[in-house]
C-alpha cells in the first residue's frame, strides 16, 4: 500500500478498516447462505457491492444533505415503519426505501473527504465497534449453538427483542431510535471538515 502525499492525488488504496468491513459482510453473507436465508444473503451481497462502488465511483456532490430534509425523511419513515404490520410487504418496502434514502443522502462526496478524527469521535467509533462486534459474536455463537445442538434453545438478538417489538409502543420507540441514529450518521458523515 502506498502512503504519503503522492498517493493522495491518485485513487487511494484500500485501507484496512474497509477490508475488515468487506470481510465481515462476506462472512455474514456466507452464514446466511448456510442458514438458507437467500434474501438476507442477497442483502449482504448488495452491501458488499455498494461498498465497492463507493470506493470505485467518483463522488456525487460537494454539498451535504439539508438537515431539515434528513429529519423530515427520518420522521416520515419512522412513522411508516411504526404503523405498518411487522414482516409484511409494506414493512419490507418501507425498510428498503429507508435504505435507499440513507444511501443517497450519505453517499461519499467531496464533503466527506478524509480528515483527522477528534478524540471524542475516536471514542465514539470504538464504542460503536465494540457494540457491533459483541452483537455479531453473540449472533455467531447462537448460530453455532443451534447447529451443534439443534434441540437446545438458541437466542438470536431478534428473538430477544421480539417481545418488545410485538407491542405498538415498542415498535414505535425502536423505529424512532433506529431512524434517529441513521439521521445522525448521515448528517455527521457528510459534514464538511
Amino acid at each position: 500500500m502506498e502512503q504519503g502525499s503522492d498517493a493522495a492525488g491518485r485513487s487511494a488504496p484500500l485501507r484496512w478498516p474497509v477490508v475488515c468491513w468487506l470481510a465481515i459482510l462476506a462472512l455474514i453473507g456466507v452464514a446466511q447462505l448456510v442458514r438458507g436465508e437467500w434474501f438476507d444473503a442477497a442483502v449482504f451481497l448488495v452491501a458488499i457491492a455498494l461498498v465497492c462502488c463507493s470506493i470505485l465511483l467518483p463522488p456525487h456532490g460537494t454539498h451535504p444533505p439539508r438537515p431539515d430534509l434528513v429529519v423530515f425523511a427520518a420522521t416520515t419513515l419512522a412513522a411508516a415503519v411504526a404503523l405498518l404490520p411487522r414482516h409484511g410487504t409494506g414493512m419490507i418496502v418501507a425498510v428498503l426505501v429507508t435504505g435507499v434514502v440513507a444511501l443517497v443522502a450519505g453517499w461519499p462526496g467531496a464533503a466527506s473527504a478524509r480528515r483527522a478524527w477528534t478524540p471524542g469521535l475516536r471514542r465514539l467509533a470504538v464504542a460503536w465497534a465494540v457494540i457491533l462486534v459483541a452483537g455479531c459474536l453473540w449472533e455467531l455463537a447462537q448460530f453455532i449453538a443451534g447447529r451443534v445442538a439443534p434441540t437446545q434453545p438458541s437466542f438470536a438478538l431478534s428473538d430477544l427483542v421480539d417481545p418488545l417489538l410485538d407491542t405498538e409502543l415498542g415498535k414505535a420507540v425502536f423505529a424512532g431510535a433506529w431512524l434517529s441514529c441513521g439521521a445522525f450518521l448521515v448528517l455527521r458523515g457528510r459534514r464538511g471538515g
